[in-house]
């Protein structure tokens, strides 16, 4: 199937390439690339990162800033491990009427309007220099999550947005990847945050301790705060740094409550419910669904090898340095030998050579009878 996971930078990040997964056994985590042309999720996920409606004309752009919009709300994507569904992309770039999105009722005012925004959401050069104003539309309706930082989005992705580069390190996000954890809101999953629809600021202020939008000094200073101006006032140098050094404890907790989070056996339990479940329900259906899981099937692969299984070809991880790829069949150069082969293959081998032994025999036998009957005569 074609795994999303490189871009490149024209007037703003495009996705460009895909690789090659084979034999996935359930959904691959992608490096938070999305590409519209197939997504589906919970209800809840288009509810909290709607399409920007102040971005008319985008092409180049608006899926990796919904993508970025949907890692930092704590959501992942998935590269799916069957193609259940196909796109005619040629025929339907040549449809005028599937491809009337790029002749609405918008100019060229609108377009880099729609730049400038999408250049100041994600850090990229081009966009709002102030800091205050950038930060206020990043927690817009439209904006980036609070559940991860735009800073975990670089380097999971591997994009460096700052620079208009790529990668940050020459190398792409392609194979394995870490997952990165995050503080599920307060209120659930389901939880939909509200916004004035006038201005598109957030609501539900003050900010919970949960959020990457927290600020103990503004924050901590008691429920019911809808504006988060703060008086610039000349600051005590003892204060100020006795409040860094708050903050940075709070960050610490915070960081070891999301490890903890992301390691208990909470999430797992619920997952190996939930593929119970989905196993029954597929033995009535006469198939069988998957949880999306790559981690699990990486680590099933890790254990048959551990088992004296020789993978082929490895399950959702590189391939060693020591072997080689030829079509669809892996081969090891670690392990030699019939023995290492399957037991098809095996069979196969034994019966073949029987068989060559049986055509010599014969064939041999044959030669005999005919020169003692030439003798004869």
């Amino acid at each position: 199937v074609p795994h999303l996971c490189m871009i490149t930078f024209t007037s703003q990040v495009r996705t460009t390439a895909t690789k090659c997964a084979r034999n996935l056994v359930k959904p691959k985590l992608t490096n938070a690339v999305w590409g519209a042309g197939l997504s589906f999720s919970k209800c809840h996920a288009e509810l909290k990162v709607p399409v920007d409606p102040h971005t008319p004309g985008i092409f180049d752009g608006e899926e990796f800033n919904r993508a970025a919009r949907f890692f930092t709300y704590g959501y992942d994507v998935y590269t799916p491990n069957r193609v259940y569904v196909l796109h005619d992309y040629h025929g339907s770039q040549h449809n005028p009427k599937t491809s009337s999105w790029g002749h609405g009722k918008f100019g060229q005012e609108d377009l880099q309007n729609a730049y400038y925004r999408l250049n100041t959401m994600l850090d990229i050069p081009g966009g709002e220099l102030d800091e205050q104003k950038a930060l206020q539309l990043k927690r817009s309706r439209y904006g980036l999550g609070d559940r991860r930082t735009l800073d975990e989005l670089i380097e999971f992705s591997g994009v460096d947005l700052r620079h208009k580069r790529a990668t940050i390190d020459g190398k792409n996000r392609c194979g394995n990847i870490q997952w990165v954890p995050f503080i599920e809101h307060p209120k659930g999953a389901n939880f939909i945050p509200t916004f004035d629809d006038t201005t598109e600021e957030p609501l539900d202020l003050p900010y919970d301790k949960s959020s990457v939008w927290y600020d103990p000094q503004i924050d901590g200073a008691g429920a019911g705060m809808i504006s988060r101006d703060v008086i610039e006032n000349e600051e005590d140098p003892k204060e100020k740094e006795l409040r860094h050094a708050e903050e940075k404890a709070a960050h610490a907790v915070f960081k070891e409550e999301a490890k903890q989070l992301a390691g208990n056996s909470h999430h797992a339990d619920e997952h190996k419910r939930l593929a119970a479940a989905l196993e029954e329900d597929g033995a009535e259906r006469g198939h069988k669904e998957v949880v999306s899981s790559a981690a699990a099937a990486a680590l099933k692969a890790e254990q048959m090898e551990k088992e004296g299984v020789v993978v082929f070809p490895p399950l959702l991880r590189g391939s060693p340095q020591s072997a080689l790829t030829t079509g669809k069949l892996f081969l090891s150069q670690k392990k030699h030998g019939i023995e290492h082969l399957p037991i098809q293959v095996k069979i196969a081998v034994i019966l073949m050579i029987f068989g060559l032994c049986a055509a010599v025999i014969t064939s041999g036998s044959g030669r005999g009878r005919r020169k003692k009957s030439s003798k004869k005569r």
